[in-house]
């Protein structure tokens, strides 16, 4: 919902977006009616003119970091593009434009993600070796230029990222935190009239953690807290350096039929101790890369069929309880898409 204020002000923009992708809310929902309990997506109010004074965003939003925000591809599964970062949380965030470049600053949500041998810490779960905390929020911006052609952007993120055990003796409190940072940049080409869509994206960084959604989810930093003879005295946290990228392309062979297609890769590197962790061998990626082609074709602008075909693959750091280093996967999926 748009409301005009005036013309120095600008407007104000109020957005809710909601779908039904949320965790099922009994393991047997399928067998009678597969659904899905709702979830929040965006819920913010923008106000100010980017090309006056300014915009401010205040609300759940789309990360400054993201570049999914920025990729032209289309997919048919509904998974997010791996190697990039697809964040929506509470930030609050400023705008300005100056002739074709729009810089951003932002304030968002901290989440540390730690993990140790026994397990990822989270800020509302007490999964690893301690409760992980939120008392600072992450600091992001964007540069974003945008042309008649395509569109190129960095990105830079840092954050805070902290962990504590909870215990009440000296001796036994472990309270550490470390300071992570990403940087990113996005660039996106149109040829041909805008029938061909050139992409590529790549972030950088030591913990980027969570912020790159399937690559380091969990793995902001790490800590040898746990360990057989470590205490909380001799315990480090470290981040973990994650480096992932996609390139692209989509082709329009007619107005209503597409083809897009991408290979997307990234690698992560730990300190040495990490291949002692046992409990969480399971999810210590080391490697791991990705790609998809598929063909969308629209009857009428409102209906979307599609089919894809899509091949996964990564190796893990150590081998699990079961001394599996990696896998793969393959997938063909169709989709039926009607806007409404």
């Amino acid at each position: 919902m748009r409301t005009p204020i005036s013309e120095g002000f600008g407007t104000v923009r109020n957005v809710l977006e909601v779908d039904f992708a949320g965790q099922l809310s009994d393991p047997t929902t399928q067998a009678i009616a597969s659904s899905y309990t709702t979830r929040l997506r965006l819920a913010f109010a923008e106000f100010g003119k980017t090309d006056g004074w300014g915009s401010i965003i205040a609300g759940q939003a789309w990360s400054l970091y993201d570049d999914a925000t920025l990729n032209p591809l289309r997919s048919v599964s509904d998974w997010s593009t791996p190697a990039t970062t697809i964040v929506r949380q509470g930030a609050i965030q400023y705008s300005k434009s100056i002739g074709s470049t729009t810089f951003s600053v932002g304030l968002e949500n901290t989440y540390s993600d730690v993990t140790s041998t026994v397990g990822t810490g989270y800020p509302d779960s007490n999964g690893g070796a301690g409760f992980t905390l939120s008392g600072v929020p992450d600091l992001t911006a964007r540069a974003l230029w945008r042309g008649e052609s395509g569109s190129f952007a960095l990105r830079g993120m840092m954050r805070n990222i902290e962990i504590n055990n909870g215990a009440g003796r000296l001796t036994q409190r472990y309270d550490a935190s470390t300071l992570g940072y990403g940087i990113g940049a996005s660039g996106s080409l149109y040829l041909l009239d805008g029938r061909l869509a050139l992409f590529a994206t790549a972030n950088y960084g030591p913990g980027i953690g969570r912020y790159l959604s399937m690559v380091s989810p969990g793995f902001g930093a790490v800590t040898n807290f746990g360990l057989p003879g470590v205490t909380a005295q001799t315990a480090t946290i470290d981040t973990v350096t994650a480096m992932a990228g996609v390139v692209g392309v989509q082709y329009k062979f007619l107005p209503n039929l597409q083809s897009n297609a991408f290979v997307a890769a990234g690698n992560l590197n730990y300190p040495d101790y990490v291949n002692q962790f046992t409990t969480t061998s399971s999810a210590i990626n080391r490697s791991l890369w990705a790609a998809s082609v598929n063909l969308i074709y629209s009857p009428v602008p409102s209906i979307d069929l599609g089919i894809e075909y899509l091949h996964g693959s990564r190796n893990l750091l150590v081998p699990d309880g079961n001394g599996v280093v990696g896998g793969t996967a393959d997938r063909i999926q169709s989709m039926v898409l009607v806007r409404f």
